[in-house]
C-alpha cells in the first residue's frame, strides 16, 4: 500500500489533524506512507501529484461549521475533475476532528467526503470521527511533561538513596494508565481503520471522544477558552515557547 496522508488543517504548524495523522501513519509501519500538508492553495499542485501516484489516500482534517474547511472543498473541486480525467482508482479514507466532546459531531462531513467520492468515482474508504480533538492536543503535551517530572523525580532518588520509593513508581504507573485511558477511543479507532488501510478495504465508519465525561469536559473547555481568550488565542504557544507564539503572530498578520 502506498498511501497518501494529506494533512488539512489551515494551520501551518501543529493541530490535532497532524496529531491525529501522525499517529495513523505510527500504525501503517511496513508501507510506504507519504505525508502532504493540505493548508492553503500553495499546496494544491503537491497534493494532487501525490493523489495521482497513491493507491489510497487518507485526508486527516478539522471540522469547520460541521462541515469542510472551505479549502479542502476548493481542492476536491479541482480534484474531481483530474479523477474523472485520468481515471483515479484510489480508496479515499476519512479522519475528521472537532473541538467539542463528541465525535458524531464529524459526521455531516465524512458524509460529504463520501458523497464526494461518489461523484468523482472513487471508492470511499470509510473514516473516523474524533470528538474533543483539542483537548486531546493538549494532553499530548500535559502527560508527556508529568512523565519527565516523575521520571526525573525517580532518577534523583536513585542518585541519592540507590532505591526509588514505592510512590513514585505507583505515581508514574498512574500517569501512563490515565494517559492511554484519555487516548483508548481514538488509538482504537485509528488501529482499526489502520487496519482497513492495510488490507487495501473499506473501514467501517466509527465515532469516538476523548474519554472525559462530558459534564467534566463542558467546564475544562470553558475554562481553556477562557484563558486562550485572555492570552488572544495564544495560549497553547506560550506553554510551547515564543519561538511558537512568534510564528503564530506572523500567520495572523499574512491572513
Amino acid at each position: 500500500m502506498n498511501l497518501l496522508l494529506l494533512t488539512a488543517s489551515p494551520k501551518k504548524k501543529g493541530g490535532a489533524s497532524r496529531l491525529f495523522a501522525r499517529l495513523l501513519r505510527g500504525m501503517l509501519w511496513g508501507h510506504r506512507v507519504t505525508v502532504c500538508p493540505l493548508s492553503g492553495r500553495s499546496d494544491f499542485a503537491a497534493a494532487l501529484a501525490g493523489m495521482a501516484q497513491s493507491d489510497g489516500v487518507c485526508l486527516s482534517f478539522p471540522l469547520y461549521v460541521d462541515g469542510l474547511p472551505s479549502h479542502v472543498i476548493e481542492f476536491l473541486t479541482l480534484a474531481e475533475g483530474r479523477c474523472q480525467e485520468e481515471g483515479w482508482s484510489c480508496p479515499l479514507y476519512g479522519l475528521a476532528n472537532n473541538g467539542f466532546v463528541e465525535g458524531r459531531q464529524n459526521e455531516p462531513a465524512l458524509l460529504q467526503l463520501q458523497a464526494w467520492c461518489q461523484r468523482a468515482g472513487l471508492p470511499w474508504g470509510g473514516g473516523v470521527g474524533i470528538g474533543g480533538g483539542t483537548m486531546l492536543l493538549a494532553l499530548r503535551i500535559v502527560f508527556p511533561i508529568l512523565l519527565a517530572v516523575t521520571l526525573a523525580g525517580i532518577l534523583v532518588s536513585l542518585l541519592e538513596s540507590g532505591q526509588v520509593p514505592a510512590g513514585l513508581w505507583r505515581a508514574l504507573a498512574e500517569q501512563a494508565l490515565i494517559g492511554l485511558f484519555l487516548f483508548s477511543g481514538a488509538l482504537y479507532c485509528l488501529g482499526r481503520l489502520a487496519g482497513a488501510i492495510r488490507r487495501g478495504t473499506a473501514a467501517q465508519t466509527r465515532y469516538t471522544r476523548v474519554m472525559v465525561p462530558s459534564f467534566l469536559f463542558i467546564p475544562i473547555a470553558d475554562l481553556f477558552m477562557v484563558l486562550s481568550s485572555l492570552f488572544q488565542g495564544r495560549l497553547l504557544f506560550l506553554l510551547l515557547g515564543e519561538d511558537k507564539a512568534a510564528l503564530f503572530d506572523a500567520d495572523h498578520r499574512r491572513s
